[in-house]
């Protein structure tokens, strides 16, 4: 007996070693791959749209005060602490900090994912095809590739297995509630996951479940409170429900099965096609599931599912808008439905093979950051006029190119440091 412990000890200990080098690799390989999927100037030497304008900007000049302002109508506690990082360093550094930054994010929430779908999904393949695409998103490269403004699209599909999975180990425990702080305090439209909250809560009646409780309610409320009290404002509302449905449909649920390059950015005849075969897709396999031919996580499919349409109409029905990356976290959790919906080993593999195809299809695709300009550049003139004006607070500017153009507003003492 006392043998059969020790190989026990030896084995769990040995297993230790191995799963670190893994998440270290996985954490290597994902923000690199991240990092290398940007054409143009490339992701370390460019800094896009609300990354160098609101958070780069207020992170070197209000400091820690920056966490306190508001942006869109909510707090985005993530970006701004991957921005006050990089205004900790040299201005050099900016570009690649936020860069590297953002990607960094990105894949833990993959690996987030990938550990947390475990809980439901027993297959390797279907915990990748669930993870994968996190890191390596076939949608929305213009707006979310690299940008610490845009992580809370992926967060808000993290969101979901941090609710619905319960680790193991008092760590993982931990480490959901601090990702639960996170992503909630940084999106407010996490309030779509309050009935998930509230059931889990009821379902389950322990400490961990009122800990994610606390640890989503409390940001939440902050969210609110801003809104109510005017600290934070949200402009522009124009809602339309139909513009909603039509997107979920038409955009959302077919960049899932086949990615932006193929689907496109418009309706039209093409993007129609892709719409309809991966609607046929997913009707086929819940036919399938339903004569038992194949045996379905109900449960899974059915908190998937809900929340993929919730997570894309509340945002688009309330806007009026429906850019590219309202389509992330919905179209995500669309391959969650479909992996739940096929719970079977072939048809896994089959649905594996087309995401995988479909995310190399779409590894480095032009977006507007591809056009610059170079944030080095930007820099060299900015530190010739802080220069001459050493008090001065310096303009420079950062992608889009697109009218009204996009500026990172920066005090010499900041261009300056080394």
């Amino acid at each position: 007996m006392v043998a059969v412990l020790e190989r026990e000890q030896v084995r769990r200990g040995t297993r230790t070693p191995v799963k670190a080098a893994l998440v270290v690799g996985a954490l290597v390989a994902g923000t690199a791959a991240s990092i290398l999927r940007q054409p143009g100037p490339g992701a370390l030497d460019t800094i896009w749209a609300e990354d160098g304008e609101i958070f780069l900007t207020q992170a070197a000049r209000d400091g820690a005060g920056a966490f306190t302002t508001s942006y869109a109508g909510y707090y985005h506690l993530v970006a701004r602490l991957v921005a006050g990082v990089a205004a900790l360093l040299p201005a050099s550094q900016a570009a690649a900090a936020l860069a590297i930054g953002a990607a960094l994010v990105t894949t833990v929430f993959a690996i987030a994912a990938y550990a947390l779908s475990g809980e439901y999904l027993s297959s390797t393949v279907a915990r990748l095809v669930v993870s994968v695409p996190v890191a390596v998103l076939p949608m929305a490269q213009g707006d979310v590739l690299n940008s610490p403004a845009n992580l809370h699209w992926t967060g808000l599909y993290v969101l979901f297995w941090f609710l619905l999975c319960r680790p193991a180990s008092v760590a993982g425990k931990v480490l959901a509630c601090a990702g639960i702080v996170l992503i909630v305090g940084s999106d407010i439209l996490t309030g779509v996951y309050l009935p998930l909250v509230a059931f889990v809560l009821w379902f389950h009646r322990d400490r961990y479940a009122v800990a994610k409780a606390v640890a989503f309610v409390v940001p939440f409320a902050v969210q609110v409170l801003g809104l109510l009290t005017g600290a934070s404002e949200r402009e522009g509302l124009a809602p339309d429900p139909v513009r909603a449905v039509t997107g979920f449909v038409l955009r959302a649920v077919p960049t899932a099965l086949f990615g932006e390059r193929w689907v496109g950015q418009t309706v039209n005849a093409r993007s129609l096609i892709f719409a309809a075969l991966a609607w046929l897709i997913l009707g086929a396999v819940l036919v399938l599931g339903l004569r038992k031919v194949v045996r379905p996580r109900w449960t899974l499919v059915i908190a998937a599912g809900v929340h993929s349409a919730l997570v894309y109409l509340a945002p688009v029905a309330l806007s009026g808008i429906a850019t590219p990356r309202y389509n992330v976290a919905p179209a995500l959790l669309v391959l969650v439905t479909l992996v739940a919906l096929l719970n079977d080993v072939t048809g896994v593999r089959i649905l594996a093979a087309l995401v995988l195809v479909v995310c190399a299809v779409n590894f480095r695709v032009d977006n507007a950051r591809a056009d610059g300009p170079a944030w080095h550049t930007g820099l060299r003139g900015a530190e010739t006029a802080c220069a001459a004006d050493p008090a001065a607070t310096v303009s420079i500017e950062v992608t889009p190119l697109a009218a009204p153009g996009w500026h990172v507003a920066l005090p010499c003492d900041y261009v300056d440091k080394k």
